[in-house]
């Protein structure tokens, strides 16, 4: 779990990407950032690249990820559930060709989401903070 200086969190989690041990893996990186209080991004990558493993960025609400660890969340692009009997959340995002699941220690998404709210506490942040997010996206491109 990283904290930068721009008040960030980011979590990166290895997953095993090819049940027959070929070393290939998945990497599934959480961020947040202060300036953008509501959202979470996903970004999955495969090491090394490989088509059937799967990639992509996606975006779900904080408070999304919370509700996913304690049952099923999400309609859209990202849904989140907790795995029966498992210490585990499973991630179905979807994709073109077909969805992408992951299932991922519910530790590291507490963890994650932990590092989130001593920043800023769930259902205390402000809409100016969103606002300055947009303005900084804003004035990048």
């Amino acid at each position: 779990m990283q904290v930068d200086e721009s008040r960030a969190v980011h979590l990166t989690v290895i997953l095993p990407g090819d049940p027959r041990g070929s070393g290939r893996y998945v990497e599934v990186c959480l961020s947040w950032r202060r300036t953008e209080p509501f959202g979470v991004r996903i970004a999955v990558t495969a090491r090394p690249d490989h088509p059937a493993l799967p990639r992509g960025t996606w975006m779900v609400l904080r408070e999304f990820l919370r509700y996913g660890m304690e049952e099923p969340t999400g309609d859209g692009d990202v849904r989140l559930r907790p795995e029966a009997g498992q210490d585990l959340v499973r991630f179905e995002l979807a994709r073109a060709r077909r969805p992408c699941v992951l299932l991922i220690p519910a530790t590291f998404v507490n963890d994650f989401l932990r590092a989130t709210e001593q920043l800023i506490p769930l259902g205390e942040e402000r809409p100016d903070e969103l606002v300055d997010g947009l303005i900084e996206k804003l004035l990048q491109v």
